[in-house]
């Protein structure tokens, strides 16, 4: 049988396999569930330096109980930690005015134990003079990010999009394993940016694997569905930090379950769409009738066999990254979201770093805020399908920025559980998560 050739090219992968089927589903969901290890390492700096209170080890020529030790050791107008009243003034005059002894800087510190068994914080004395330290290891963390979506995405379009996603999963779950036992903290520094890359990486290229398999509508929808997983993530780690207690644990437990997505390789393709735009015609054939056969969608094996020769003879050089400025429209676009994605991206490190400080019990906070994330990006589902995605990245920004006016405004400790600035919180969380696709 002869295929007429139609009068224009059509888009392949959506012709062959329809806009969104089974396999698309299946697809999507791999790929959104890959935002859970996101979530963990994105968040888990709450549970890995939470807020701890510590105070000075007492000295051995010191008599005193611990309990009045500790009363007595700091400043009593404004307790500080860091400071304590010389111990060998005290010991040598025990009943001295506390006024008149000098203070001394502490050296070695004990930790409240009663929420947690161990932390970053007390592993390496994150305190006082080195309390810097945790921000930075948050900091680290979200450059690594940032600069791992850039290498990843370019890798990605070079060697395809199975093969950079699943090195990064493999250097992330490897790297979370070195995190659970690295006793040095510069070298846990080092480990955890190249964590972060990976991290970074998978989720550049499992957004773009989204897109790549859906079209239409769906182009609209995926990518607010794709971020459901995330306040999962944090809901699950809330758990298992519950469970465990411990900072090393914790981050062991979870490298165990982001290994298991290294099975991923056995699960999912080649993007098609990637193989088409390279020329690799037959690879993209083989990917494309598996998928429409998963789809129960019939296909003329001639017409599918012509298109795919024409879109090979048509495959062009990426325009590059100079196409987002050629035009006033895509300027104005590409200023206006890259000023969207850095505002939503500063307040979600300033978030994910303060968690804790929002108040109520910690684990508590971090289940239900994702809780909430989970049903504020249903709703943002129904109000997209309904209003578009420009109107609704306008209503999340505003709500994201009441929720954290709201946050500043609300005083701790007046409700129980502190549930209005936990509510609040939630919803800011997911309007974060709303605005960044």
């Amino acid at each position: 049988m002869n295929y007429k050739p139609p009068h224009k090219l059509v888009d392949l992968t959506a012709k062959v396999i329809g806009d969104f089927g089974r396999w698309q589903l299946r697809v999507c969901l791999l790929m959104a569930l890959l935002k859970l290890p996101n979530a963990w390492y994105q968040l888990n700096i709450v549970f890995m330096a939470p807020p701890q209170d510590f105070w000075c080890v007492k000295p051995e020529n010191i008599k005193y109980s611990e309990e009045k030790w500790r009363k007595i050791c700091a400043p009593i107008v404004e307790r500080h930690p860091c400071l304590i009243y010389d111990p060998d003034m005290l010991a040598i005059i025990p009943d001295i005015d506390r006024e008149l002894i000098p203070l001394v800087a502490c050296k070695r510190f004990v930790y409240d134990k009663t929420v947690f068994n161990r932390t970053m914080t007390s592993d390496w004395d994150l305190v006082c003079s080195k309390h810097w330290l945790v921000h930075l290891t948050q900091c680290i963390l979200m450059w690594g990010i940032l600069l791992g979506g850039i290498a990843f995405g370019l890798l990605a379009d070079k060697y395809g999009r199975k093969t950079p996603l699943m090195v990064g999963i493999v250097i992330q779950s490897v790297c979370s394993y070195i995190a659970s036992f690295m006793p040095w903290y510069w070298w846990f520094l080092l480990n955890w940016f190249v964590l972060a890359l990976a991290t970074g990486g998978i989720g550049i290229i499992s957004f773009v694997i989204c897109m790549e398999v859906v079209s239409g509508k769906y182009r609209t929808t995926i990518p607010i569905l794709y971020q459901l997983p995330f306040g999962l993530g944090s809901t699950v780690m809330a758990g298992l930090a519950y469970w465990l207690r411990d900072w090393r644990k914790l981050e062991f437990g979870l490298a165990t379950l982001s290994a298991l997505f290294i099975f991923y390789w056995f699960m999912i393709t080649e993007s098609p769409r990637w193989l088409l735009a390279t020329g690799q015609t037959e690879k993209a054939l083989e990917v494309l009738k598996s998928a429409a056969k998963f789809n129960n969608v019939k296909f003329d094996v001639n017409e599918l066999d012509f298109l795919a020769k024409s879109k090979a003879q048509n495959v062009q050089k990426p325009p590059g990254f100079k196409v987002f400025f050629r035009s006033k429209n895509m300027r104005l676009k590409t200023m206006l979201l890259s000023i969207n994605w850095f505002c939503t991206g500063l307040a979600f490190y300033t978030f994910s770093q303060y968690l804790g400080e929002i108040g109520g019990y910690i684990f508590t906070v971090v289940a239900l805020t994702g809780i909430i994330s989970v049903f504020g990006g249903i709703v943002c589902y129904f109000i997209i399908t309904n209003v578009g995605r420009k109107t609704t990245v306008a209503i999340f920004q505003l709500s994201t920025a009441l929720c954290f006016v709201l946050l500043l405004v609300i005083p701790k400790e007046m409700f129980a559980n502190d549930w209005p600035r936990l509510l609040t919180a939630g919803l800011g969380f997911a309007g974060m998560g709303i605005n960044q696709p």
